[in-house]
């Protein structure tokens, strides 16, 4: 009896010495990968979730969750140029976001399927770099209204962190993987 215990006890802890020991080496891959990031704390966070840590994974997961933030906006843009309390100006402002916005889920839409099938990191820095730029469209719809506060300001930043921390874990991608 004593021995069995002794037993379940001796396997619960190397059980329990395996999982730490993978569980450090996933951070510590994590924080090597999110080194190369404009936002590291972000990087790390999407990370915490996942059971196997490498470029491709983290790529796949920023990809995920830019593309979860890049609905938001569209929905947030559009529901924006339909508002009455907003100039013609600023309306056209938003639908030119709403517009933006759906192309950079396009791209991200994109990167993740070439992730999946491809298997090229070409292809999904292109369109990755796709996405990048229909953040920076929106921007600029709005800085060419003059005095015009730029409405989704928080949303776009926040936006701008997600695509940016996808390009730099698929730019740590091997050519073929």
């Amino acid at each position: 009896m004593v021995s069995s215990v002794l037993s379940i006890a001796a396997v619960t802890l190397i059980i329990l010495a395996s999982t730490a020991a993978a569980t450090n080496h996933a951070t510590a891959t994590a924080a090597a990968l999110c080194r190369n990031s404009d936002t590291p704390s972000l990087c790390l966070q999407i990370s915490a979730p996942l059971r196997h840590v490498n470029a491709w994974t983290m790529t796949v997961t920023a990809v995920k969750e830019a593309t979860e933030v890049a609905v938001q906006a569209k929905a947030k843009a559009a529901f924006l140029a339909r508002s009455p309390r907003l100039s013609a100006r600023q309306k056209s402002g938003a639908e030119a976001c709403a517009e933006s916005y759906g192309d950079v889920l396009d791209g991200l839409r994109d990167s993740a399927r070439f992730l999946a099938t491809s298997r090229r990191r070409a292809d999904v820095m292109n369109y990755l770099s796709a996405a990048s730029f229909g953040v920076t469209e929106c921007e600029e719809a709005f800085s060419e209204i003059p005095t015009a506060e730029f409405p989704l300001a928080r949303i776009n930043k926040q936006l701008r962190k997600y695509v940016s921390n996808a390009l730099a874990m698929g730019d740590q991608l091997k050519s073929h993987w």
